[in-house]
């Protein structure tokens, strides 16, 4: 499906050649056996200027990537999943070790505030729920 919908430029051989994979897991894809990993759909994405979900078979819209928010939408979830889970694990430590997790981050943040290297979060909000 993937090569029948996006390459009448591109064999399996020379998309794989082109994205560093398989020609086995072009076929893979094609096949709906595989999906292709969120790097590669980004790339995939890119490449054939086309939107996430039209790669992954979910829509007919073939319209261009760059008109649509999906792929900084796959990039917050992503993001949004890399801190859950630091969360969780820090949850997890004992009472000594969040008291070290906790000197590193506010070292690091005093670090980074000397040196003017701080990360804009202004486009970010934190919500945490406990539940009972």
């Amino acid at each position: 499906m993937l090569c029948s919908l996006l390459c009448p430029v591109y064999t399996q051989v020379s998309l794989a050649e082109t994205l560093g994979v398989s020609k086995g897991t072009v076929a893979m894809w094609e096949t709906g056996k595989r999906t292709p990993d969120f790097e590669t759909l980004i790339r995939l994405s890119d490449l054939f200027d086309v939107r996430t979900d039209y790669i992954l078979g979910k829509s007919n819209d073939s319209s261009s990537a760059k008109l649509s928010d999906d792929i900084e939408q796959l990039e917050r979830w992503e993001l949004e999943s890399v801190y859950t889970d630091l969360m969780k694990l820090y949850i997890f430590l004992d009472s000594f070790g969040q008291k070290d997790v906790e000197n590193l981050i506010k070292s690091e943040a005093q670090r980074c505030k000397e040196q003017n290297t701080l990360q804009d979060v202004s486009n970010m909000a934190v919500q945490i729920t406990i539940k009972k």
